[in-house]
């Protein structure tokens, strides 16, 4: 089925533990900044990435995973795990043979 037009996509979810007072350090800044928690981290983590990171991320991102991976091998492969790099090739093994 198509994707509607206009229609936003969920956000990922992750996993995180942080300690009781770094989670009501949150919940402070969410109100004082009226956004949810996760809006705070998100805020946080943009404001936080170095220059070199954000460009590398922007130059690799894409909406496909097998591509964002082949993006990021091709980019910077030494930033692949061992088995992050083997799908890496296998995929440009496959486009070779399509």
């Amino acid at each position: 089925m198509a994707k509607k037009v206009g229609v936003k996509t969920r956000s990922a979810q992750i996993g995180v533990r942080i300690s009781p007072r770094a989670k009501y350090m949150l919940d402070v800044m969410g109100r004082i900044q009226r956004r949810t928690m996760s809006g705070v981290i998100e805020s946080a983590l943009l404001a936080y990435a170095k220059c070199d990171e954000e460009r590398l991320a922007d130059q690799t991102w894409s909406t496909d995973e097998s591509e964002r991976l082949l993006n990021l091998y091709l980019a910077a492969p030494h930033l692949l795990s061992f088995d992050e790099e083997i799908e890496a090739k296998r995929l440009i093994a496959a486009k070779a043979t399509a």
